[in-house]
C-alpha cells in the first residue's frame, strides 16, 4: 500500500507567538493547535418538511424552530442561510431558486450562505440526495413565512385584507389603489423585527406550481463565474497569516499500530514543530517541503505492528462472513422469506471491490485566535464536525467555528 501523507494546514495568531512553546518541545494535540494557530436578521421557524409537503416534518436538528434565516438588506437583496453543503451537486442553485420563488424576487437578488456554523442552521448531513426532498421544502417554508409576515404587516398598516395585496419582485402592492412598499422600506419598522420572533403557523401558503417563476427553470449556478475563472476558494486554497503546513505520519497498512519511533532528527530540524500523542505523530513547518522532510526523517525509524488481511482471492468470502458484524438486522430473516416464497431463483455475481475516495485534494486549515478556533475543511456535516472539535479540544462548541467554502466533489 502506498502511504500518501495527508496535508494539514494551520494558521497562527501572530500577536500570540511570543507566548507559544518552543518548536522543539513535545506537545499534545490541543497545544499543537495553539502553537500553530494563530441589515435585519429575519428568522422564521418551521421544522424540515418531507418531500414537498407543507406540514411540519420530523427529525429536525439544531434550533428546532428555525427553518431559514433571511437577511434582508437595505438595497432589497436577501441573504439566505443553510447548513447544507455544496459539493458539486448544484444545491446552491436549487436552494437559491427555492428562496427566490417564495419571496417573489429575482434569483439574482438572493445570496446563499452555506455551511458556516456561526451563521447557518443545522440542516443535517448532506448525503443520500436529501437536500432536494428535505431542505428545499424547509427553505421554501421559511421564505414563504417571511413573505406572509411582511404582507400581513402591510395589510394591518393599510387596514386592508391580505388578499387585497400582491407580492412581486420584493414589493408589496395594493391591487386596487396600486400603493406599494418594498421589503427594504419595511425594514424601517421596528415591528417587523418583533414579528419575526414568533413561530410561523403550522400551515403557510406556498406558491403553487402553476405560478412558479424561478423553480422548475434552468438557472445558472450563482457562483459559476468564480468556478470557471478559478476565483472560487476550496478548502485547499485557504491561507492564513503566519500559516504552518502539516504532515501526518500514516501507517503502512490498514490496522497497523505504531510501536516505536525516533523523533530526534525531526525535532532538531529548524522551524519544525513535532507533536506526538499516542500513535498520532504530526509535523509542521513554514512550507510543505520542510514538513515532508521532517516526516521522512522520522518515518524511516518507525516500527509498526501490522495485522493480516484477506487476499484478493478471499475478499468476497471475508466480506460476506463479516458484513454487518455487531449490528444485527432488524429487517426480518432472509431464510424465512426464501422458505415462504413460491419460487426461488438463486445466482451469484461478483464485481470489483469499490472503495470510496475523494475526488479532490484533501486539506484542513485551522486558525486559533484565542478564544475562537476556526476550521476550514471539506466535510458533509459542518455542525457534527463542530461538535467533534469541541470535544477534541475540550472547549465549548460556541468557541468553534467550522466553515466549508464548498467541496469539489469530496465524496
Amino acid at each position: 500500500m502506498v502511504r500518501e501523507p495527508f496535508t494539514r494546514r494551520f494558521g497562527t495568531n501572530q500577536s500570540r507567538q511570543s507566548t507559544h512553546p518552543k518548536p522543539e518541545s513535545e506537545l499534545n494535540r490541543r497545544a499543537f493547535v495553539q502553537v500553530l494557530a494563530a441589515g435585519l436578521l429575519v428568522t422564521v421557524t418551521e421544522e424540515p418538511a418531507f418531500g414537498q409537503r407543507r406540514g411540519r416534518g420530523r427529525g429536525s436538528r439544531g434550533a428546532r424552530n428555525v427553518a431559514a434565516r433571511l437577511h434582508i438588506n437595505q438595497d432589497g437583496t436577501i441573504t439566505v442561510m443553510t447548513g447544507k453543503v455544496e459539493e458539486g451537486q448544484g444545491s446552491r442553485a436549487q436552494l437559491t431558486q427555492a428562496a427566490a420563488e417564495e419571496l417573489r424576487v429575482d434569483v439574482a437578488k438572493i445570496t446563499l450562505v452555506m455551511a458556516d456554523t456561526d451563521l447557518v442552521p443545522d440542516d443535517g448531513i448532506t448525503a443520500g440526495s436529501r437536500t432536494t426532498p428535505s431542505t428545499v421544502p424547509a427553505v421554501r417554508q421559511g421564505a414563504a413565512a417571511a413573505r406572509e409576515l411582511l404582507a400581513r404587516h402591510v395589510a394591518e398598516q393599510w387596514k386592508v385584507d391580505r388578499a387585497a395585496l400582491d407580492v412581486n419582485d420584493g414589493v408589496v402592492s395594493d391591487k386596487t389603489t396600486k400603493r406599494t412598499v418594498s421589503y427594504a422600506q419595511l425594514l424601517k419598522s421596528s415591528e417587523i423585527a418583533e414579528s419575526f420572533q414568533q413561530d410561523i403557523p403550522a400551515e403557510i401558503p406556498l406558491v403553487p406550481e402553476h405560478q412558479w417563476i424561478a423553480m422548475g427553470t434552468s438557472v445558472a449556478r450563482p457562483n459559476l463565474r468564480d468556478l470557471v475563472t478559478g476565483g472560487h476558494r476550496y478548502p485547499s486554497d485557504i491561507v492564513r497569516p503566519g500559516m504552518l503546513y502539516g504532515k501526518v505520519l500514516r501507517p503502512p497498512a490498514y490496522g497497523a499500530t505504531l510501536e516505536s519511533i525516533d523523533l530526534s532528527a525531526a525535532k532538531a530540524m529548524k522551524d519544525v514543530v513535532v507533536v506526538r500523542e499516542g500513535t498520532f505523530v504530526g509535523f509542521a513547518a513554514p512550507t510543505t517541503f520542510r514538513a515532508e522532510q521532517a516526516l521522512k526523517a522520522a518515518a524511516t525509524t518507525a516500527n509498526w505492528k501490522t495485522v493480516s488481511h484477506p487476499s484478493s482471492r478471499d475478499l468476497f468470502t471475508h466480506l460476506r462472513e463479516n458484513a454487518g458484524r455487531g449490528r444485527p438486522s432488524t429487517r426480518g430473516s432472509i431464510g424465512s422469506a426464501l422458505s415462504g416464497a413460491s419460487k426461488v431463483h438463486s445466482a451469484s455475481y461478483k464485481v470489483a471491490y469499490v472503495q470510496d475516495t475523494p475526488m479532490e485534494p484533501r486539506a484542513a486549515t485551522a486558525d486559533w485566535n484565542d478564544p475562537i478556533l476556526t476550521v476550514w475543511a471539506g466535510i458533509d456535516y459542518p455542525h457534527r464536525i463542530q461538535g467533534d472539535l469541541s470535544r477534541a479540544f475540550e472547549i465549548p462548541a460556541e468557541r468553534v467555528r467550522f466553515i466549508l467554502p464548498a467541496m469539489g466533489a469530496g465524496y
